[in-house]
C-alpha cells in the first residue's frame, strides 16, 4: 500500500539539507507546516510534453493567454507516455477541471496570479490588504539594487487591480466574479504589466536574500546578484524554476501546491507544497498543474 506522505531530502541548500514534502494524498497531510525549497522536480525536463508545443504555438499565434476550464478527464489525451496518462487519470480522485495557460515563458507567473485572484472571492477582504502590505518594504529594497524598469509603474498596476478585485467580489456573486476575472484576463497588456511586476518582485527577493539563494544558483555572483536576475528573472520569456517559485511565494507569503505529472517511476502524481512559515492560516492556497516545461491551473 503506498504511503501518502514522503520526505525527500536529497537537496542541499544554504549548506544544510532541505526538505520539501512530496504528497500523494493531500487530504491526509492537512495541518502540517512544510519547509520550502527542497527536492527538485525539474529533473525530467528532457521529457517531451505533447500539449506544451500546442500551448506554445497558440500563444505565439496570438491565441488567448488564459483559456476556459476543461474537464480534467481530457488531460490524458495530451500525453504520449502511458506513465503520464496513468498519473493524469489518478488526479481525478481529487480534482475535476484544469485551465490551460499559454506557454510563453510566463506560464508560472500567469497561472499563479490568476489562480490566486480566483480564490480571493472566497476569503475575507483582509486578504487583499495583507497581500498589499507584503509589498511595502520592496520599494526601498529596489532603490538599493541595480535592476531595470520602473517599480512604481508595475506596483501601481498590480495594487490597483487587487483593489479592483476587492471591490468586485463585494458586489458580484462567486460565479459572476469568476466570469468577470476571466474577461479581465484577456486584457494582455494588463496582465503583462502584472507579470512584469511579479518578475521584479521575484528578482528583488533573490537579490536581497543572496545568502539564502546563492547555493541553489551556481551562476549567481553574490557581489552582483542583479546580473543573474537581469538575465534569468526579468525577461518575460524566461521560465520559472524552483528558485523563482520559492522567492515569489516567500515574499508574498502565499502557499502553493504544485501537482506534478512526469515520467518518473513514482506511481502517484506528486504534490509539492511550498509554504512560507510566515503565511497566515487564512491565506488561500494556490494549486497548479505541472508537467515538464509547463504550468497550468488545476481545480
Amino acid at each position: 500500500m503506498p504511503r501518502t506522505c514522503d520526505w525527500m531530502e536529497n537537496f542541499t541548500f544554504n549548506s544544510t539539507p532541505q526538505k520539501i514534502l512530496v504528497v500523494s494524498d493531500i487530504e491526509s497531510c492537512n495541518g502540517y507546516k512544510f519547509p520550502i525549497l527542497g527536492h527538485s522536480f525539474w529533473r525530467h525536463e528532457d521529457a517531451p510534453c505533447d500539449d506544451f508545443s500546442m500551448v506554445l504555438q497558440t500563444s505565439q499565434n496570438g491565441g488567448p493567454k488564459i483559456h476556459e476550464k476543461e474537464p480534467l478527464s481530457s488531460l490524458e489525451s495530451e500525453f504520449a507516455y502511458d506513465r503520464m496518462k496513468d498519473k493524469s487519470n489518478k488526479l481525478l480522485a481529487n480534482y475535476s477541471e484544469y485551465r490551460k495557460v499559454a506557454g510563453d515563458g510566463s506560464c508560472f507567473y500567469r497561472s499563479f496570479i490568476y489562480s490566486y485572484l480566483e480564490l480571493l472571492v472566497k476569503v475575507p477582504h483582509e486578504e487583499e490588504l495583507r497581500l498589499i502590505g507584503t509589498l511595502e518594504p520592496l520599494l526601498e529594497k529596489f532603490q538599493r539594487l541595480d535592476l531595470p524598469g520602473s517599480y512604481y509603474h508595475g506596483h501601481d498596476a498590480f495594487v490597483n487591480f487587487i483593489l479592483k478585485c476587492m471591490d468586485r467580489k463585494q458586489t458580484l456573486s462567486v460565479s459572476d466574479y469568476e466570469d468577470w476575472l476571466f474577461q479581465e484576463s484577456q486584457n494582455d497588456q494588463l496582465f503583462a504589466n502584472i507579470i512584469s511586476y511579479l518578475r521584479l518582485v521575484t528578482a528583488i527577493q533573490i537579490c536581497t536574500e543572496v545568502e539564502k539563494f546563492r547555493h541553489a544558483i551556481p551562476e549567481l555572483d553574490p557581489s552582483y546578484p542583479e546580473g543573474w536576475c537581469r538575465e534569468e528573472v526579468i525577461p518575460m520569456h524566461k521560465d520559472a524554476f524552483e528558485v523563482h517559485v520559492v522567492a515569489l511565494t516567500g515574499v508574498l507569503q502565499v502557499p502553493l501546491r504544485i501537482v506534478n505529472v512526469d515520467i518518473s517511476r513514482i506511481a502517484e502524481p506528486n504534490t509539492h507544497i511550498f509554504e512560507s512559515s510566515d503565511a497566515a492560516p487564512s491565506v488561500p492556497c494556490v494549486t497548479l498543474l505541472y508537467r515538464p516545461g509547463h504550468y497550468d491551473i488545476i481545480y
